[in-house]
């Protein structure tokens, strides 16, 4: 892990890392107390499965992941619900956002995500498959006390890592290697995603988020796998001959899926531990 370029931040805006060392003025008139919280990763499991890596695809496929690696980061939190979420709230807050913070004249601590609550600026090379205890606490982050409504992040391009950690992804920002099955067809696969600049084709915007950030406590990004091969059509690969895995060519429909997927706000998900008593 190492600290990631200033990309994300000019983007969010100067002043918002300001921000998190007290807001001068919010939509409530006030700011929270500081904290010092934990960040942390963990993959998801799909719906009613008990091994991360294994599901059944919205198209029939069951697929079961033999690797699942990724390089990203930074990650911010932030105050206000998804606008890309279907609820009334989300709906709401960026109806109001619209209204009172356009654009051209926004306030410089702010942006459409509102007040940043937290942040952990560095980029890591995320194994969902890996045997661990328990979730990957990459460390000690800054924060605000207050409800984290949604979060964004960065899929790095490799070479954006530490070197020995990004060889893991041999050249690339997401690898992805495994075997799908449907109705007696079985397409063994792999899969090589990358996002390289400009900055818009590698955020990962609006995840939407429901944590009460505090002291001490572990917030967790969650890696959603299952969700990333959505709308997937293996038999459209051609199987080399002799069988073998299929090298997912980027002109493909499952490594356009894959891609467009990787990078919606269904992407990832949340969750918050929080500390021992």
């Amino acid at each position: 892990m190492r600290t990631t370029r200033r990309n994300f931040t000019r983007w969010l805006g100067m002043g918002l890392l300001t921000g998190l060392g007290g807001v001068r003025c919010g939509l409530s008139g006030t700011g929270g107390r500081p904290v010092t919280f934990q960040m942390g990763l963990r993959a998801a499991l799909a719906p009613g499965e008990a091994h991360v890596g294994h599901f059944t695809t919205d198209t029939g496929w069951r697929v079961e992941l033999t690797a699942a690696r990724m390089l990203l980061g930074p990650i911010y939190l932030f105050e206000n619900p998804s606008p890309l979420q279907d609820s009334w709230t989300g709906r709401l807050w960026k109806g109001a956002g619209e209204l009172l913070l356009p654009t051209a004249h926004a306030h410089e601590e702010f942006f459409s995500g509102g007040r940043v609550l937290g942040e952990w600026d560095r980029e890591v090379v995320f194994d969902l498959l890996e045997d661990r205890a328990g979730p990957l606490v990459l460390g000690k982050a800054p924060g605000i006390a207050g409800t984290v409504r949604s979060f964004s992040l960065l899929l790095q391009p490799a070479s954006a890592g530490v070197p020995v950690e990004a060889a893991r992804l041999e050249g690339h920002s997401v690898l992805l290697e495994g075997r799908a099955s449907r109705e007696g067809q079985a397409v063994a696969f792999r899969a090589g995603l990358d996002f390289p600049p400009p900055l818009e084709l590698q955020r990962v915007e609006f995840v939407p988020s429901e944590v009460e950030l505090d002291d001490e406590g572990l917030f967790l990004v969650e890696p959603r796998p299952h969700v990333w091969f959505s709308g997937t059509h293996f038999d459209r690969l051609e199987v080399p001959q002799g069988g073998g895995p299929v090298a997912v060519p980027p002109e493909s429909q499952v490594h356009r899926a894959l891609s467009i997927n990787l990078r919606r706000h269904t992407a990832f998900t949340s969750a918050w531990e929080p500390a021992a008593p």
